[in-house]
């Protein structure tokens, strides 16, 4: 696990992808995991309201649901995120809940790959910044 921002050539890259988080003023914050030889990038937000997530603090914590796969080592900002020491403890104790729970939202997302015309798995792809990767989740 490594708290990384995501650089402006990734940004450039999927400028076009509505669903992947980008501030004007400041970047996301990200927590990067390798999970089945891909590298995974999961922003922190405030104000998740949803259950494919993991809560450090309030309604703020880390958003499944808006991870990006890491296909470009230049796809990471040479910069450093500060978050607040209390979260970082969080999820320095939970890095497995957190790897875990990522890996459950990634089998999720997989299997409404296969069910595309289940409403369940509609509201799982339309949401997601997983559908820009899909061919690196085959």
């Amino acid at each position: 696990m490594t708290l990384r921002i995501l650089s402006e050539k990734f940004y450039d890259t999927y400028s076009h992808c509505k669903e992947i988080l980008k501030k004007e003023n400041r970047p996301y914050a990200c927590m990067t995991i390798e999970i089945d030889g891909l590298l995974f990038a999961i922003p922190f937000r405030h104000h998740i309201r949803h259950q494919y997530s993991f809560h450090t603090i309030g309604e703020a914590g880390l958003d499944y649901t808006k991870t990006v796969v890491i296909t470009d080592i230049t796809f990471l900002s040479d910069d450093k995120p500060s978050i607040e020491s209390n979260e970082f403890s969080i999820i320095k104790r939970d890095e497995q809940k957190i790897r875990y729970g990522l890996a459950k939202y990634i089998r999720q997302y997989k299997r409404a790959m296969k069910h595309r015309d289940n409403p369940r798995s509609e509201l799982i792809l339309k949401y997601s910044a997983l559908k820009y990767f899909e061919e690196y989740l085959q």
